[in-house]
């Protein structure tokens, strides 16, 4: 059973969805609001006074591989990186990596550790399944926001 509480706090909080997002979380388990926008990058994010302050990316492990393998995911996480919170959540466990037919041992989780290198500011959280990837991006999306609203980051030239 998952816990039905507040997000760090974060009543009403509206979680964005991509407008191309297909089987997309529904949150109504959460105490969260949905809105469909398309988004530049990322399947769900949060605003403050209309700017993206977090974005989630949501992959099956099948989709992670294909996007890794392929060069797409380190174009995504290039993107991710542009926002002040971002991740990656995968709907598997990290040890499904180990189980990939048609690839060699090791291969893929290479190829995730040079990528997690290349971006750190971009963490890829395995959730185990889809329930729990869904309720790590409505606390992460939470906390992510009221971070921000607590200490929100600087804008312009100092004077």
């Amino acid at each position: 059973r998952v816990p039905r509480r507040l997000a760090a706090g974060q009543a009403g909080l509206t979680i964005v969805i991509d407008s191309r997002e297909r089987y997309p979380y529904k949150f109504s388990q959460q105490q969260a609001t949905t809105r469909r926008q398309a988004l530049a990058t990322g399947d769900y994010a949060v605003q403050h006074d209309g700017e993206i302050v977090a974005a989630v990316e949501r992959k099956s492990l099948a989709d992670l591989v294909h996007r890794l393998i392929d060069g797409q995911l380190a174009y995504a996480l290039a993107d991710l990186a542009t926002i002040p919170r971002a991740a990656v959540v995968v709907e598997d466990r990290y040890s499904g990596l180990f189980k990939l037919e048609h690839t060699q041992p090791g291969f893929v989780t290479e190829m995730l550790a040079a990528i997690t290198v290349r971006y750190p500011s971009v963490p890829i959280h395995f959730a185990e399944t889809r329930p729990l990837a869904q309720e790590w991006t409505y606390r992460f999306l939470g906390a992510a926001l009221a971070y921000h609203q607590a200490d929100p980051p600087l804008t312009g030239s100092p004077a």
